[in-house]
Order: structure tokens, then sequence, then C-alpha cells
């Protein structure tokens, strides 16, 4: 996905005002692609649009569907977006710092 098609994504979804669905969630996911889901759950979350209901599934989703999850967004991020989640960060044992 271009980087332009991906901010056209994330600005209809910010001009909704509006929390987001699942669906609205999924539809998101499959648009911007794995390695840019992070960088949408936290433009999204900054903007209040991740509901408490969706956001566990949303942080799993997107630490999974990241090539390298700590090069798409900081561990200090990822740590604020899994204590937000009321998740357990995972270990992480490869690279120089976990969430």
């Amino acid at each position: 996905m271009s980087q332009a098609l991906y901010e056209i994504t994330v600005n209809a979804l910010l001009d909704r005002d509006r929390p987001l669905t699942r669906a609205d969630w999924d539809a998101a996911v499959a648009r911007v692609g794995g390695h840019r889901v992070p960088q949408l759950l936290a433009e999204l979350t900054d903007a209040g649009l991740v509901g408490a209901d969706l956001l566990p599934g949303a942080v799993a989703e997107a630490w999974a569907s990241a090539d390298r999850p700590l090069d798409r967004l900081p561990a200090a991020r990822w740590r604020e977006l899994f204590d937000d989640a009321g998740l357990a960060p995972p270990a992480v044992t490869d690279g120089p710092s976990s969430p």
C-alpha cells in the first residue's frame, strides 16, 4: 500500500469521529497491510477511536501482524498499548528491548 492510500484510510476513519467497530477495524487492517497495523493502531488510539472492547484484540493483532514490531513503534509505546489493553507484553528475545 502506498503512503497516500494509508493516509486516506486513516483520515477517513478520523473523520468519522466515533469509536471503531470490530468490522471497521478489520476493514482498515485489511486495507493498510500487516506492517502498518501498529502505526494505524497508534494513530487511532491517540484519536480515542479504539474503545476498551476493541483494544485488547487490536493490540494483539498489531503486534502479531508487524514483521518487526519494535521497528514499527517504540518499546515504550508498545508497553503503553499493552498496559492500556490489560495485556501482558510478549517476551522479546531477539531484540535490544522489549515492550
